[in-house]
């Protein structure tokens, strides 16, 4: 980035991600599924549920995310491109 980020572009970055994550939520758990989300991040669905509605989420809470997802880390910050990792590498 060539300049430093306002607050209001960090406020939209922030909702961005917010709606991401809850959208990978109801791809792989559906609509109802914070509870079963929350549960498999080891957090409170009350965070889960701040979270998807533009809180700050704590760096080792999106690293469990895309851990436990398989959610694309780039899709995630920008929306661009596929918004899961290939998973037929994996081990």
């Amino acid at each position: 980035m060539d300049k430093p980020l306002g607050n209001s572009d960090a406020q939209t970055l922030k909702q961005d991600l917010a709606q991401r994550i809850r959208a990978i939520r109801i791809d792989l758990y559906g609509q109802n599924g914070g509870p079963l989300l929350a549960q498999a991040l080891e957090i409170p669905f009350r965070t889960l549920h701040n979270y998807e509605s533009g809180c700050t989420i704590p760096a080792l809470t999106i690293l469990r995310f895309i851990e436990l997802t398989g959610a694309h880390p780039h899709w995630l910050l920008t929306g661009d491109g596929d918004r899961f990792l290939d998973r037929a590498g994996a081990s």
